[in-house]
């Protein structure tokens, strides 16, 4: 399987190209992503923020005999 990915300008009618797209032949599935653009210094002091949360976590209260638990560990 070959995937196209395709960026839309802000004012493009983003409904009818995936009609569009999906009417062609070929064409499996069509999915549609909204991006977020990088904000600059407010994004990165939110990542720096998550990564402090992260490190702040014990690993030792979190029980690894769960299927669960490892299944989201995994991630």
């Amino acid at each position: 399987m070959t995937q196209i990915v395709v960026t839309l300008e802000n004012n493009a009618d983003e409904v009818f190209l995936r009609r569009m797209i999906e009417n062609m032949k070929g064409v499996l599935k069509t999915s549609l992503t909204h991006y977020i653009e990088d904000k600059g210094e407010e994004h990165s002091q939110r990542l720096d923020s998550l990564h402090k949360i992260k490190e702040s976590i014990d690993p030792s209260v979190i029980d690894s005999s769960d299927p669960r638990t490892n299944y989201i560990m995994s991630k």
